[in-house]
Parts: structure tokens; C-alpha cells; sequence
């Protein structure tokens, strides 16, 4: 469900300081799915140390879906949820993704989730905000991200996110455009702010150009 950060996905999770955070190493695995009536599905993941099960359904205003998640490799075992749905009749959407995590090796247990709105205009500027919470690594984070097309060929994007305790930051804009439906340009930057034991301190400033072709 989240836009910027996925805290229940245990196979390609996002990476938002990443300059391709679409473009993921993918995993071996197994995916079944089943659809259990029109507005129901169960779907099962598999992979070498990890998997999945999930209930999803459409129950009234929104997709609400009961997960559950192992993973032998970092000894976790997890139940979560995903929420999506749209604010009244605004054409707001509301999102949630999260879960209890049981840590095998010292049998404690904690809590992440992000809880996220995104608005779309007509003029295709689109607004997104997104809030995590984590409380074993203390991680108590908020993004707000703009996007939008001056020109039809042409995006531009930026992202910033803050960590709430300390107040580190860092900023993401870039710009991209369509040179072909095979082929994009683009640049941006990653600019910090924050000491050395922030939590977005102590990273150096990137800047980069990135071209991209599918064939």
C-alpha cells in the first residue's frame, strides 16, 4: 500500500533514498491466486526463506486485507493489514499498511505501519503525504511528495522526508522526460540535512543524470 515506505513487504520492499526506487532486485518464488468471489481474493507467496498469505476484500469503502508473513531469514514472523480507500466523495485516498512483528531470537514483539493520503488534480499535479511509525527502531518519519506534468513528455517530482524526532532531512527533486515509449531521461539530486548521528545525517549530497531504455 505505501507510496514511500512498505513495512510488511518482506520480498522488494521500496528504498525512497534509492535513484530508481521503482527498479527492484527481484525474488524467486512461488505466487498463487484464488479468487474466492468477486470482491474477495486469497493470494500465497512463497519464495526460499520468505512467504506470504493474504485475505483481500472489498468491504463497503474500502480494500482491507489480513496478512501474514514469515521471514527465516531475519528469524520474524508477522501478522499485518493493508487498507485503501477513498475519503468520502472527495477523491481523496487514504491508505495503511502495517503489523505486529514477533522477533524469534528474543521473543519480543513490535509494531510498524505507515498511514498515507494522495490527491490527484485535474491539472495532474498530485499531492502525497505518508507517516511511519516504528517503534523498535524508533523511527517516527513523515514524507510529503508532489508530482506533476508541465508538459506532456515532462515530469517533475519531489520528495521530502523528515524524521520527527530530530528533525533530519532530506529532499529529492528530479526531473524526467519521455524521449520515446522505450526511453526516459532524467535528473535529479538527494540534498541532506542533519548531524552524524541523525537519522538522515551524515549522507553526502548526490546528484545525478540516469538514462533509461527498455528493449
Amino acid at each position: 500500500m505505501g507510496r514511500v515506505w512498505n513495512p510488511i513487504d518482506i520480498f522488494n520492499p521500496i528504498d525512497s533514498q534509492s535513484i530508481e526506487p521503482e527498479e527492484r532486485i527481484g525474488t524467486e518464488a512461488l505466487h498463487y491466486e484464488y479468487a474466492m468471489s468477486r470482491l474477495a481474493n486469497l493470494d500465497l507467496t512463497v519464495s526460499r526463506d520468505k512467504g506470504e498469505g493474504r485475505i483481500k476484500g472489498y468491504l463497503d469503502v474500502a480494500d482491507v486485507a489480513l496478512v501474514g508473513l514469515y521471514d527465516n531469514e531475519a528469524h520474524l514472523d508477522i501478522i499485518g493489514w493493508e487498507l485503501e480507500g477513498e475519503l468520502f466523495d472527495t477523491g481523496i485516498e487514504l491508505r495503511s499498511e502495517g503489523g505486529s512483528f514477533h522477533d524469534r531470537d528474543t521473543d519480543s514483539r513490535s509494531t510498524s505501519f505507515i498511514a498515507g493520503a494522495e490527491y490527484g488534480f485535474a491539472n495532474s499535479l498530485t499531492l502525497l503525504t505518508e507517516y511511519l511509525y516504528d517503534d523498535e527502531t524508533g523511527r517516527d518519519n513523515m514524507a510529503v511528495s508532489v508530482s506533476f506534468q508541465p508538459r506532456i513528455l515532462w515530469t517533475v517530482t519531489c520528495l521530502a522526508v523528515e524524521d520527527l524526532d530530530d528533525h533530519s532531512f532530506f529532499v529529492a527533486p528530479a526531473v524526467e522526460y519521455s524521449a520515446g515509449d522505450e526511453m526516459t531521461v532524467s535528473a535529479g539530486a538527494f540534498v541532506y540535512y542533519g548531524s552524524g548521528t541523525d537519522a538522515y545525517g551524515g549522507f553526502p549530497d548526490r546528484i545525478y543524470v540516469r538514462w533509461f531504455v527498455h528493449f
